[in-house]
């Protein structure tokens, strides 16, 4: 407890740096050294989980989950998940499960009932979780901390050179968006053959909407595009801008009337 009351908490990083600290030198000078809390009936107890604390996330501040009561055969399980995400093949936990009671029998584990709530455990303790399928993920490039830099300098040294505010300095993106996003489930009767779901018939009509901000926190209105020639006669919300485009989207600027400049 702090000063104050308040509960201390340490990664499992910082734990096993008292641990080495204390085993070399003893509890008591691992408290003298690096504070006290931790206290050395803290550090006595770390000792006591050292190994634990070493197979553990570093990132963590707490031992949340037990040991494992098969450390082998979960070792081999997540190899073999590891092997099978590499080649691109699907797991899912019904798949972790069949291939875990399969390896318990020729590891002759007899009380090995491989459920549900192991394979939660077991995933929680390797780091594992389910995900959705995604497209490939983009690279940053290796320099983009020194290009971040380099962009920050600039626009100060613009800022100092043209002498502009701060609110006038802005960032913009286009988001495409369509009228209708409709579901593709639906609760039906079970043996149906077809399975039918009406749409408006505009999923495939799409729009651009311009979003900006400005550098003081200013958000600036919504810019609607159309993909159209003329301006819709519909009344227009306040506070939003509509202009029309033959693609759809934003190459240039436009004037008051829609038009690119």
């Amino acid at each position: 407890m702090g000063s104050k009351g308040r509960r201390l908490s340490y990664s499992t990083a910082f734990k096993i740096e008292v641990v080495n600290y204390a085993e070399k030198h003893g509890n008591w000078a691992a408290e003298r050294h690096f504070g006290s809390p931790p206290t050395e009936k803290m550090i006595r107890e770390w000792r006591k989980q050292r190994k634990d604390l070493i197979i553990t996330d570093k990132s963590k501040k707490t031992l949340c989950s037990c040991a494992p009561k098969w450390p082998k055969l979960e070792e081999y399980v997540k190899n073999w998940i590891i092997d099978h995400r590499k080649n691109g093949i699907a797991v899912s936990t019904k798949v972790i499960l069949i291939e875990a009671r399969r390896l318990a029998i020729e590891m002759s584990i007899t009380d090995f009932a491989g459920t549900a709530s192991w394979c939660e455990r077991f995933m929680r303790r390797n780091g594992l979780c389910m995900r959705t399928k995604t497209t490939i993920a983009q690279k940053l490039p290796h320099e983009y901390e020194r290009k971040i830099i380099e962009f920050h300098k600039y626009v100060i040294n613009m800022r100092k050179k043209l002498c502009f505010e701060i609110g006038q300095l802005g960032n913009m993106d286009e988001v495409p968006l369509t009228f209708d996003v409709p579901l593709n489930k639906t609760v039906d009767v079970k043996g149906a053959k077809t399975i039918m779901i009406k749409t408006s018939g505009n999923e495939k009509m799409c729009y651009t909407v311009v979003l900006a901000c400005c550098a003081d926190g200013t958000k600036l209105p919504s810019l609607l595009i159309f993909k159209r020639k003329m301006l819709p006669k519909d009344v227009i919300p306040h506070g939003i801008y509509v202009h029309v485009h033959s693609k759809g989207w934003m190459d240039g600027w436009m004037d008051g009337e829609g038009m690119k400049l």
